[in-house]
């Protein structure tokens, strides 16, 4: 027989203790954060059951509008910071460019996807977006081609068929239907003939489109508002309180976005969607509008 072994004694855990108190921004930022969570469980939830479902082609684009939501949205979450009065307050990276960042995209996401998915519009209208959403990815790929590659041999067949597809938009019969703006849009070949305060006017949630919008790209890109706000304390991710409350501004317009996302998917599919998971959409429907309250 082997020799018995000695058992060793068990170490005693410590319990964790706490080092600080959270300020009152970070108490405020970890409620959101709580908030978002829930709106990614549903959202993860809807969009792991939405493949298979038979629709048109803005129902299409619906769907693929959405999973590129969910994909921007999980990544959102993984650079939130996340902190506790058991650690210390530089353990957090607060990173107010990315989390602006990734809030506008859910935002854009959003108004991509009523645009060219959720809307119901005439089957003459969806037609005419169709048709400039061809256009607009063709020229894009057309001026990439041809600034990679010289004497591509595919950039003839570009270059013959946009103006044919200009031709197209201009002879369109929806076309005269549009406002003089919307129709100076649609002919300049922009993917949308509707613009931030078209959102703004149609749509409750877009109330302040125009104003959140502008703020977040003033984060985002290295533009005098976003440099000059760079001190000893703000713009260094170590969590003072005006990044903290940058980072609560962003998740709030986040979670916001994201629902309406959410839940304007699920609508678009009453059978498949909505009617099977009515208890979870009704535990996000509310948060399209939580803390925007008039």
């Amino acid at each position: 027989m082997g020799r018995k072994r000695k058992k060793q004694p068990r170490r005693k855990t410590r319990t964790a203790r706490a080092t600080r108190q959270l300020s009152e921004f970070e108490e405020s930022f970890l409620e959101e954060a709580d908030l978002y969570d829930k709106v990614i469980a549903a959202t993860v939830l809807i969009s792991q059951h939405q493949h298979g479902i038979e629709a048109d082609g803005r129902g299409l684009r619906a769907t693929k509008i959405f999973t590129r939501q969910t994909v921007v949205a999980l990544s959102l979450q993984r650079i939130l910071p996340r902190p506790s009065p058991t650690r210390h307050e530089e353990a957090e990276l607060w990173d107010v460019v990315s989390i602006a960042s990734l809030t506008r995209n859910l935002i854009e996401g959003y108004l991509g996807l009523y645009y060219f998915g959720t809307e119901r519009v005439s089957p003459e209208e969806a037609e005419l977006r169709f048709f400039l959403l061809q256009l607009h990815r063709n020229v894009e790929w057309h001026e990439i081609r041809k600034a990679g590659v010289a004497n591509d041999p595919e950039l003839k067949d570009f270059q013959e068929g946009i103006p044919k597809q200009q031709e197209r938009i201009r002879e369109h019969p929806f076309l005269p239907k549009l406002t003089e703006a919307q129709r100076n849009r649609a002919l300049r070949g922009h993917e949308m003939y509707k613009t931030k305060a078209d959102f703004e006017a149609e749509l409750e949630i877009c109330k302040d489109l125009r104003k959140h919008f502008r703020h977040l790209s003033n984060l985002v890109h290295p533009l005098p508002l976003s440099i000059e706000r760079i001190d000893n304390e703000r713009g260094r991710g170590i969590g003072s309180d005006a990044d903290v409350n940058y980072c609560l501004i962003c998740l709030m317009l986040a979670r916001r976005y994201l629902a309406a996302t959410t839940v304007a998917v699920a609508d678009h599919f009453p059978e498949q969607l909505a009617s099977k998971f009515e208890q979870t959409l009704g535990l996000i429907r509310p948060l399209t509008a939580a803390g925007f309250e008039a």
